[in-house]
Formats: structure tokens, sequence, C-alpha cells
């Protein structure tokens, strides 16, 4: 089952974390068993992540 089956991934928009300015993000994962892992980046994290995997992408093919 892929994540997009299991809804196990979310980004969501937390402007209440926000910071000098910064854009918070939180991304929800789902590792298993009703576990979920958290974690917290700004806009210029998400856009590395988003080159990262897009770099991969283009690897793959």
């Amino acid at each position: 089952m892929s994540i997009k089956d299991s809804g196990g991934f979310n980004v969501t928009r937390r402007p209440d974390l926000d910071a000098s300015g910064r854009k918070t993000y939180v991304v929800d994962i789902h590792v298993g068993d009703g576990q979920w892992v958290q974690l917290t980046y700004g806009l210029t994290d998400l856009q590395e992540i988003r080159r990262i995997i897009g770099k991969a992408l283009k690897e793959d093919r």
C-alpha cells in the first residue's frame, strides 16, 4: 500500500508556528501501528527536499 492510498503522508501550512518571517509547514508521516512522525520545516527546507526528490526521479529514468 502506498502513502497515497493510506493517507499516510500530509503537509500542512502552520502560520501559528511562524517565527521571524519564516513560513512553517508540518509534515505528518504514518509509520505504522497507529504511529505518526511529525516533522517541522520551513519553505526553503521543503523546496530543497523537492529538488532532491526531483533529481532522484530523473536519475531513475
